[in-house]
């Protein structure tokens, strides 16, 4: 078979081509010892390496046999280039049955061991030189490496098209644009469960080691046993669907949380997570967060026609005042931050806090809203907290 740049090959001068005629007249792809080896293999396979329990047996037997074929196969071939296009084709036909290609690499690499212990134990008896025995390890190994190789490479491919195909689903599903038919065939591809409720998670990507490590934390603490976090890059968010609510993240970058809801609603959760977000950038908080953690902070991007003509009753006028109304704002504003405590609001400005005691009196004077009035406090606070929202 002709051999194309790029792809995993090895190249057999005339002495190694001999070394592979040697092997030739040891083993055969037919071999009866191969499928004694398959099946050890296969069980091996079950009892140690996490997910091949959840493969059929047979499935796996049979797809260890095919790597032993393709192994002998290939060493014992006469041409200058040991290609590894049959593997490849195969590991493709494998990713479609979604059977672990890393697992696969993993067998073939332990599957040319054990070929090999059969040829040196055959050469050894047929009085063979250790050196030629050597070099057919030699050569062994090399086309083990090169395959294992070849499917890694599938292993990517797939990763690739798989990370296109998620982002374009989790795009739709979050635009609300998934049909329920479509919706189910697609949360199932995904290896989502269309009954259970998911918690839409949002955060800033920013191609970081941080937030990579961010994104391993949540993919850990959010799956469960059976079901994965799901999740891909938007609008530089990274964006996650997840099964399960982390209890919490050592993280001091804010992951923001949508509530738990079904798969078709997963837009109102994503749109919730992104005004938390939002929110928890702009105020300085940290860790998981959702709307219902931030208090009255979610309150502030509400009434905008009120909040219009309530700043201009209450805060144009002090403003008016220039450069002292706006000491008067930062006073009121370090005030409200301190829960209301005049020694506290002193101290974080540097002032003495009979001064701050006049400022509050000048702001109650000029905008007509009490600060011991709850009433008052309340459009207060909503007031200088939007104007803060705004500038920020």
């Amino acid at each position: 078979m002709e051999w194309r740049p790029g792809v995993p090959e090895i190249r057999l001068d005339a002495h190694r081509r001999r070394i592979a005629a040697r092997i030739a007249a040891i083993i055969s792809e037919v071999d009866p010892e191969l499928n004694a080896i398959a099946a050890d293999l296969a069980q091996l396979y079950r009892q140690r390496i996490p997910r091949y329990d959840q493969v059929d047996a047979n499935s796996i037997e049979h797809n260890t046999h095919t790597v032993l074929r393709i192994v002998v196969d290939q060493l014992r071939g006469e041409s200058a280039h040991a290609s590894t296009d049959e593997l490849t084709a195969l590991a493709r036909g494998w990713a479609v049955q979604r059977i672990p290609l890393d697992l696969v690499a993993h067998s073939i690499q332990i599957g040319a061991r054990r070929v090999f212990e059969l040829i040196r134990q055959r050469a050894t008896a047929q009085g063979l030189p250790a050196t030629v025995i050597d070099e057919m390890q030699d050569l062994t190994w090399e086309w083990a490496t090169a395959s294992a190789t070849a499917v890694h490479l599938v292993l990517q491919e797939q990763a690739v098209v798989g990370a296109a195909h998620r982002a374009d689903f989790l795009r739709r599903l979050l635009d609300g644009a998934l049909p329920p038919t479509a919706l189910v065939a697609e949360a199932r591809n995904q290896r989502l469960d269309p009954e259970r409720h998911y918690r839409v998670a949002c955060t800033t990507w920013d191609e970081t080691a941080e937030t990579s490590d961010l994104l391993a934390v949540i993919r850990t603490h959010g799956a469960t046993a059976k079901l994965p976090v799901v999740d891909t890059v938007i609008d530089r968010h990274l964006v996650a669907l997840l099964p399960r609510t982390p209890a919490q993240l050592p993280h001091l970058a804010p992951v923001a949380l949508g509530p738990a809801m079904p798969l078709g609603a997963a837009s109102t959760s994503y749109q919730q997570a992104r005004r938390a977000l939002d929110l928890a950038t702009r105020f300085g908080r940290g860790g998981l967060v959702d709307l219902a953690a931030l208090g009255p902070l979610p309150l502030l991007g509400a009434a905008e026609d009120a909040a219009d003509l309530l700043t201009e009753k209450h805060l144009a006028p002090l403003r008016r005042h220039g450069s002292a109304g706006t000491e008067i704002i930062t006073t009121v504003e370090t005030y409200l931050d301190c829960d209301r405590r005049i020694d506290d609001t002193a101290a974080a400005l540097y002032l003495h806090r009979n001064t701050v005691r006049n400022r509050l009196t000048r702001f109650a004077e000029l905008t007509g809203l009490d600060l011991d009035r709850t009433d008052d406090l309340i459009v207060a606070w909503w007031l200088l907290n939007r104007e803060r929202q705004q500038t920020s």
